[in-house]
């Protein structure tokens, strides 16, 4: 009589039947759980337009382009300055003027970012039919815009007002929780932000300035009318933010030697 070894297990023997079936099973468990829950479909959608940002160089959404560019262009100037001013997060203390003055640095590129988003939004909702049939953000974005752009603004607006205030004004310490606790609230809605914006930033603000392609990174071949200009814009609002920083550097000081000698450094 035969004995099959597929069927049988000799005594003594340590040798099994081998489930080559099981990691085919468990991933495929794994991928009905996940098209089970209600935001499969929303995190799909939001992944697969992250994947594709040639979209937005044909229709409807072409006829807005000029637009996104622009937002495009600012949104990497903010991408490098954020960077900068989140190396100063975990060391505050001795890194505070580098932070205050990248701070005060992003005030004019967040102020053109929020207007040209905005316009789209207003375009969008008053029926202007380029921006209606270019269609809204998607749906994740559509609702984190509105908690972005306020806390970006109480964000920036109570850093100002701690500079301005001092560190020995009797509302420091108002301001600096409002700050902290905008921070955190900004930090998490700004990453989703960057995380699904940042590659249709880079293939937009690419070609808008003419770039093909530069390693395994490829950009926009689309060349809307009046590029010069926008980059003009973008570059302008940047550098506004100097004047910003001439403005506001004699407020540096007291707080530099706060956090550096404690408010025994202080002069009275």
């Amino acid at each position: 009589m035969e004995v099959h070894r597929n069927s049988t297990k000799r005594a003594g023997s340590h040798w099994a039947p081998r489930d080559t079936n099981s990691t085919t099973t468990k991933s495929r468990a794994y991928r009905v759980e996940y098209n089970t829950t209600p935001l499969a479909p929303v995190l799909d959608s939001l992944i697969d337009e992250m994947s594709h940002p040639s979209r937005d160089d044909g229709e409807p959404k072409l006829s807005v382009l000029s637009n996104t560019r622009l937002t495009s262009l600012v949104g990497l100037i903010l991408f490098v300055e954020l960077l900068a001013i989140g190396i100063t997060v975990p060391a505050i203390g001795q890194l505070f003027t580098l932070h205050a003055v990248v701070g005060y640095l992003l005030i004019p590129p967040l102020a053109l970012k929020v207007a040209s988003t905005s316009y789209r939004f207003v375009q969008y909702y008053l029926r202007n039919p380029r921006y209606y049939r270019a269609g809204p953000p998607h749906p994740l974005l559509r609702i984190a815009a509105p908690l972005l752009v306020g806390a970006t603004v109480i964000l920036m607006l109570s850093g100002v007002m701690l500079m301005i205030v001092g560190p020995y004004s009797t509302s420091a310490q108002t301001w600096r929780t409002v700050h902290q606790a905008s921070f955190v609230v900004w930090f998490v809605v700004a990453a989703m932000h960057i995380v699904a914006y940042f590659p249709k930033a880079l293939y937009q603000g690419g070609g808008e300035l003419g770039l093909r392609r530069f390693g395994m990174l490829r950009f926009s071949s689309a060349r809307p009318s009046a590029a010069l200009l926008r980059i003009g814009i973008a570059l302008a609002f940047g550098f506004a933010g100097v004047l910003v920083v001439a403005w506001g550097y004699r407020y540096i000081a007291p707080w530099h030697q706060v956090l550096t000698h404690g408010f025994a450094g202080i002069r009275h």
